[in-house]
């Protein structure tokens, strides 16, 4: 009778070590409400950032698309041979 409470009582303290690993892992994965606000206010911050940079990327490509894309790019210079003319007036 006493072998098998011994080996009863080694597979309890088995089995409680099984839950507190289990639990500590646990622990890990689960966020306090500080955590929680934390990861909430960085992940708010991060979406503003990106749709502020979406906007802008979306405002610049309608603007290059009004305007051509070599003036947006080159100011308005293609590159050819013709003089500017605020040059030419003096």
């Amino acid at each position: 009778m006493e072998q098998a409470t011994d080996r009863e009582a080694a597979e309890f303290y088995q089995l409680t070590g099984a839950i507190r690993a289990q639990c500590d892992s646990l622990k890990k994965s689960v966020l306090t409400p500080e955590e929680k606000k934390e990861r909430e206010t960085i992940l708010t911050e991060f979406d503003n950032t990106i749709q502020a940079q979406v906007f802008s990327t979306i405002d610049h490509l309608s603007s290059y698309q009004l305007k051509g894309w070599r003036e947006s790019i080159d100011g308005g210079d293609d590159g050819g041979d013709a003089t500017d003319p605020a040059q030419s007036a003096d």
